[in-house]
């Protein structure tokens, strides 16, 4: 949104298709759903009707939905037929038969049961659609979660049919389909049987490339999950139109980029690739393409030239002082959006993380930082034109942590404006917090919480890393934000260098005496080490021995193997053990949606002040 906003004002003619969110209502419709059943017809032929294929197909539908198919369902067959007019009219006998019907499906005979109801099914699950399409973010919280929970069926269906790929509300195709590797991308393009994104590309996404046939086509990648969307849709596009240049950019493509140039395979969907801000390369791009010229002059260019790789003579790093505020499309009424204020990381010294670096289009660049955070007031400005253009709900800053005298300007700033303005943030656990006054200044402000790192709950481990928390002080500042009203998400991580169990195991127990101010709830995520991350680069200080994965893989993450401490496997290990373990504590929402569903929902019902 931001760079369309800024490559429009230079004066191109471009567009901007939003696919993230228009993908799943189209996916969840009633044409793809049917498709979804036939394809489940197909997988359970009369010569393949064992119990176990029943079973398999049976667990996927009720779990994928939470048991939410199972209630569908039963409300189906309660509801069809006259003689079952006595039961909805008298509620106690309608609940007591529910229950005996629901507790009759079970995962071998659910699929049965499914066809039994299919119009029903469908017919629910496309009116769920349409009330959430239409009032996502206007509908009370119940009349959200019935409907949601509805939807949830739909994605059963395509995950059962599509089955290992799923359709995840938080990350979009997901699932064990496909690796991040270059040999699983080639074979997603064209995998129709587990890629349920090739139906909707080529009916609802190709149809506006042949109405508007651009010369150039930009896609961002800003997840490893986008990767299979992304490579699909350019392999559909190169496929009808060869002459159209493909550009592919964004914060993952970014990181990752050393990695697809040794990937020869890959280059057959794609053209060029932009390092880093679009804003530096893009205007350019297109200039250049038009002409005809040679791309060797656009900055932070790798691109393809008579079927040789080359890298532009230019490099820039992009000053966010001179980005514009972000222009959206397709927007729900009430809608949030995100706002970037400042790229890589204020604090950026913790030993393990790469954010310093994020969003250079050259990781080796120097004297850039003042060119990384934009001044203050254009921030106001952005926001004050967002509120102005869109009526935002809320706006989410999405720097990975915001200075607390930052986050006063802007409540500051919202105060004298005699309106809230509300917003989220990453955070860190700074002392400013420790103060109550403040951090009610903050709410007063429009800050509805926000997402914070606290890594381990060993003060030690912490100190190891890095990581400029007190243990202790997070303790406070959690209990200030809860009791000011704002909303937290704790971030954890187990397996530091050097780090023993009984460090580990104290994470686990500052969680478990913490959950109730932890209002976003938690993750807890296993050692990272990133191939061109500062731990691989000082490896040896902290006894690693890092080994970087095949060429074919897309993703910067490394084996390891320590001289003390936890290791890589005991790291995976214990992150699951201890998720496990503080299940129990968790919002019961938590149950129905993903972690990054589950926030975007409280942070919402927040704004709404309910």
């Amino acid at each position: 949104a931001r760079l369309y906003a800024y490559v429009k004002k230079a004066g191109h003619d471009v567009s901007l298709k939003d696919f993230n969110q228009e993908a799943y209502f189209t996916i969840l419709s009633r044409p793809y759903l049917e498709d979804a059943f036939e394809k489940l017809k197909h997988m359970l032929d009369p010569a393949m009707r064992t119990s176990f294929l029943r079973k398999d197909l049976g667990a996927i539908l009720s779990n994928s939905s939470n048991g939410a198919m199972r209630q569908l369902l039963t409300r189906g067959f309660i509801g069809a037929g006259d003689s079952c007019g006595p039961v909805r009219r008298f509620k106690p006998l309608e609940k007591a038969t529910a229950g005996i019907l629901s507790s009759r499906i079970n995962d071998e005979n659910i699929y049965y049961a499914l066809l039994g109801n299919k119009d029903y099914v469908i017919g629910e699950i496309d009116r769920a659609r349409d009330a959430l399409y239409k009032d996502f973010f206007n509908l009370d919280a119940d009349l959200f979660m019935k409907n949601f929970r509805i939807l949830l069926c739909g994605k059963a269906l395509i995950d059962a049919a599509y089955f290992p790929t799923q359709l995840d509300f938080g990350f979009g195709l997901h699932g064990a389909a496909y690796q991040p590797s270059a040999s699983d991308i080639c074979r997603a393009v064209s995998d129709e049987r587990f890629n349920f994104l090739i139906p909707y590309f080529s009916k609802d996404v190709m149809p506006m490339v042949d109405s508007e046939r651009p010369e150039v086509v930009g896609i961002s990648i800003t997840h490893t999950s986008e990767l299979v969307p992304t490579f699909t849709l350019a392999a559909l596009i190169k496929s009808k139109y060869p002459d159209i240049h493909i550009c592919l950019g964004g914060a993952v493509l970014t990181e990752i980029a050393y990695r697809i140039e040794k990937n020869p395979s890959l280059w057959g969907f794609f053209d060029s690739m932009v390092l880093g801000p679009g804003e530096c390369a893009f205007g350019g791009l297109l200039e250049r393409v038009e002409k005809g010229d040679s791309l060797s002059r656009v900055p932070n260019l790798i691109y393809k030239e008579d079927g040789i790789l080359k890298r532009s003579e230019i490099n820039i790093e992009f000053d966010l002082n001179d980005a514009c505020t972000p222009e959206f499309v397709s927007l729900r009424p009430g809608q949030f959006l995100p706002l970037e204020a400042s790229s890589g990381c204020y604090w950026g010294r913790c030993i393990f993380c790469y954010y310093p670096k994020m969003g250079l289009s050259d990781i080796a660049a120097v004297n850039c930082d003042s060119k990384r955070v934009r001044r203050i007031g254009l921030v106001l400005e952005d926001m004050e034109k967002l509120h102005k253009m869109y009526k935002p709900l809320y706006i989410g800053l999405t720097d990975s942590a915001m200075q607390p005298e930052r986050l006063r300007q802007i409540c500051g700033h919202n105060i004298d404006k005699g309106g809230k303005r509300k917003f989220s943030a990453f955070v860190r656990f700074e002392r400013e917090f420790k103060s109550k006054k403040f951090c009610r200044l903050l709410a007063e402000g429009g800050l509805l919480g926000g997402q914070v790192g606290l890594e381990s709950g060993s003060q030690r481990v912490n100190d190891t890393i890095n990581k400029g928390v007190i243990v202790n002080d997070a303790e406070i500042i959690l209990n200030n934000f809860y009791h000011a009203g704002m909303l937290t998400h704790l971030y954890c991580m187990v397996g530091a260098p050097g780090e023993a169990v009984k460090d580990a195991e104290m994470t686990y127990k500052f969680i478990k005496k913490m959950h109730k101010f932890i209002t976003l709830d938690w993750q807890i995520f296993s050692l990272y080490v990133l191939e061109r991350g500062p731990l691989t680069r000082r490896a040896g200080e902290f006894g690693l021995t890092v080994r970087p994965l095949p060429d074919e893989f897309l993703a910067q993450a490394a084996e390891y193997d320590v001289k003390k401490g936890i290791t890589q496997e005991e790291s995976v290990a214990l992150s699951i053990k201890y998720y496990e373990k503080l299940k129990c504590y968790m919002n019961p929402l938590n149950r129905e949606m993903d972690v990054e569903s589950f926030k975007v929902f409280a942070i919402i019902q927040k704004a709404k002040e309910r």
